[in-house]
């Protein structure tokens, strides 16, 4: 009798044994089953009638089987097809099946079996070839041979995994009358008498080419699992394979070693239509060690193809032994201290241990720990929790690979202690008169008692307090306070802050330190005009800045002597800046300069000593106008010169200079004689950006002019 683990399994194969094929009578409503495959000089088809009855009659009566080349826009059904030779193809008899065997005496014992299997079970008469090639449990699935499901189910397994076997079965053909490049279409039906009907063909076409055997390689398709000593992996399914097999390296891909015994299918129930995946699991593995691997796919044509090649890694995801939470307590007003143990011994790849709080026992905790603390660590405080709510803490020890393992929760009773929020000054306000008035937003905790107001004159001194509210208004608590100042003062600023207390006399943090400017009364001090220097073009003014710290502008006046008003010639705001060039002068000219100073609260000083000079008699000649313009093409500057109308008809002499930044001298480019109409050209050095260039002249009586204004060039 056969074996209850042989029973279950014939019951599986049956169930899967369409699934293997990818093509199912039910979902093509076709009797035969066609796949074919190209190669360089030959075309191989695989097929099989779809159910036991008619499988045993095309045993019997074999396979027709025609060819016709396709032509453009033809339908299949119409093109004319003439039967391979040979056709039908029926099972091979006793004497092929021996034939068959000698001819694969040294291939492998495995396809032997398989093809003594075919053999056997798709003729009840037939006998064992080249041995006992039904040996175990092989010999007693013979003694099932009249059930017809299970002989068609263990005959088509046969033919998928041995050659041998499918063209014993005349369920595979080599045809070799064919072109490469040329596109062909196959048709099969069993060969019995039927009736005309287009129905009864199955239709596969094929282009003949080489035959590329990493087709279905995709190191991309499989999807892999690093977990902890193991590794799985799935990929999906397809009517290209029906099982696959799994090696394995762990040396680098140099050598692979077979982790399944047989191709793996994949198993689901008859009638079940959604696509699944494969899946492989390798465990016992080494943690952070990388394997490479290796799968292989089996085709209808009894071969092995790489599907895909890949890398990975198991990783450790068993979390330490979880710390046991002691106490959490509040050892201080502003401190909580948490002590923990660690009841299991086995932590060798303990990290180090985090702190998270919560004001929810179940959810929201945060990490309060900026970094890891060390594993030996066992206590901590915590100096920033909110005192006005509900604190929960949690341990969590966290190991080498990352994994976590957190303690119970421990709940805080705070102690009363609890200091007022810092005070907010909404508004501080100061009136001419010096009076201030201070407006304080509301502290709203129950316990509230009042406010002490601190006063100093630098933000950076000891402030002093100048009034407590809770010693006169427990029960009525003031939010505006009121305080006095002198505006006649050298301190321009005065500052306040605030402290909070409850009536355990809890001491808030300080508010935020507000700053008052008084109201300037008294003027800024005057600047002085310490030196002159008189030329026949500009008079030069030096002078010391005003000394006051609260100055705005330092302003130097000038007007002509017998007029009284002055005007404004300069306005400094740059305390570095002591020296004006005033260029805004007549020759022969007698001017007054005096100084002024404007403060911050727009009052002035008092007029500084004034200075009266005479301007000397200019008899230079007027001077030039110089014009630039660089070319790109030629990286030239060309110079051109104007000079006065009253300077033309005489002898005139042309002084260019040039130089790359104002902070430099100048240096002397050319001395030529002037020409009307005439240019210069200079070529600028390499990396300028930018060239300045003055010209100044010099006539037949050696008088000569002032410089005239910068031509600055940019390129």
């Amino acid at each position: 009798m056969i074996t209850l683990h042989i029973r279950k399994l014939l019951l599986l194969i049956l169930a899967i044994i369409f699934t293997i094929t990818g093509i199912t009578q039910t979902e093509n409503k076709k009797p035969i089953a066609l796949v074919a495959r190209s190669y360089a000089d030959h075309i191989v088809l695989r097929y099989f009638a779809t159910t036991p009855a008619l499988f045993n009659t095309a045993n019997k009566l074999g396979y027709i089987i025609e060819k016709s080349v396709v032509v453009n826009n033809t339908a299949i059904e119409k093109l004319r097809y003439l039967p391979l030779k040979a056709s039908p193809f029926v099972r091979w008899n006793e004497a092929k099946w021996e034939a068959g065997y000698k001819n694969a005496a040294f291939t492998d014992s495995n396809e032997l079996k398989l093809a003594g299997l075919a053999m056997a079970f798709s003729d009840s008469a037939a006998s064992a070839m080249k041995g006992d090639v039904l040996s175990d449990d092989l010999k007693s699935l013979k003694e099932q041979r009249d059930n017809a499901s299970m002989k068609f189910g263990f005959t088509l397994i046969a033919a998928n995994r041995s050659k041998l076997a499918a063209e014993g079965l005349a369920l595979r053909i080599s045809d070799f009358d064919v072109v490469a490049g040329t596109t062909y279409v196959y048709r099969i039906r069993v060969n019995q008498p039927i009736k005309t009907n287009l129905d009864d063909w199955v239709y596969v076409q094929v282009q003949c080419k080489n035959f590329n055997a990493a087709y279905l390689r995709n190191d991309t398709t499989i999807k892999v699992i690093e977990a902890d000593k193991s590794i799985s992996f799935t990929f999906p399914e397809s009517t290209e394979y029906y099982a696959f097999n799994v090696q394995r390296s762990d040396n680098n891909g140099i050598t692979y070693k077979k982790l399944t015994d047989m191709p793996s299918i994949k198993l689901q129930p008859v009638g079940y239509i959604n696509k699944t995946d494969y899946g492989f699991v390798d465990a016992g593995l080494i943690n952070n060690k990388k394997y490479h691997y290796r799968v292989t796919v089996s085709t209808l044509f009894a071969d092995e193809l790489i599907l895909s090649e890949f890398s990975a890694m198991p990783t450790d995801q068993t979390p330490p032994p979880a710390p046991f939470l002691k106490s959490a307590d509040h050892i201080k007003p502003k401190e909580i201290e948490l002590t923990w143990e660690m009841i299991e011994k086995d932590a060798g790849d303990l990290k180090g241990f985090t702190i998270s709080r919560s004001s929810n026992e179940k959810t929201g905790y945060q990490k309060i720990t900026k970094d890891l603390l060390p594993t030996l660590t066992r206590k901590y405080v915590d100096k920033n929790f909110d005192p006005d709510g509900s604190i929960y803490y949690v341990v969590e020890a966290i190991d080498t690979a990352g994994n976590i393992s957190r303690s119970f929760p421990a709940y805080v009773t705070l102690i009363d202690s609890t200091a007022p929020h810092a005070p907010i000054i909404t508004s501080a306000i100061i009136d001419s008169l010096g009076k201030i008035t201070i407006t304080i937003q509301p502290n709203e905790e129950k316990d509230f008692m009042g406010y002490q107001l601190l006063k100093a004159n630098q933000a950076d001194h000891e402030f002093s307090v100048i009034e407590e509210t809770f010693n006169d208004s427990i029960y009525s608590p003031k939010y505006i306070l009121y305080d006095s100042t002198t505006l006649n003062t050298l301190t321009k600023n005065i500052y306040y802050k605030l402290y909070a207390f409850d009536t355990h006399y809890n001491q808030s943090g300080p508010s935020k330190i507000i700053e008052l400017k008084r109201r300037d009364t008294i003027p800024p001090i005057a600047p002085i005009i310490t030196d002159y220097k008189v030329s026949d073009s500009s008079i030069n003014i030096k002078f010391i800045n005003s000394s006051s710290d609260d100055v705005t502008y330092n302003i130097l006046l000038k007007r002509i002597m017998g007029k009284e008003k002055y005007d404004t010639i300069f306005r400094n705001n740059n305390s570095n800046i002591t020296t004006y060039q005033d260029n805004n002068i007549f020759s022969n000219n007698q001017y007054v300069y005096a100084m002024i100073a404007k403060d911050e609260s727009g009052m002035y000083s008092k007029l500084s000593n004034s200075i009266i000079l005479k301007t000397i008699l200019n008899n230079r000649i007027p001077a030039p106008v110089i014009n630039g313009l660089y070319d790109k093409a030629t990286e030239k500057v060309t110079l051109k010169i104007t000079i006065d109308e009253k300077l033309i008809g005489k002898k005139i002499m042309v002084d260019i200079y040039y130089r790359v930044d104002e902070n430099e001298d100048w240096k002397l480019l050319i001395t030529a004689p002037f020409e009307k109409g005439k240019q210069f050209i200079h070529e600028p050095g390499k990396g300028q950006k930018k060239i300045r260039y003055a010209a100044k002249l010099g006539d037949e009586n050696n008088k000569v002019s002032n410089f005239s204004k910068e031509e600055i060039i940019i390129y």
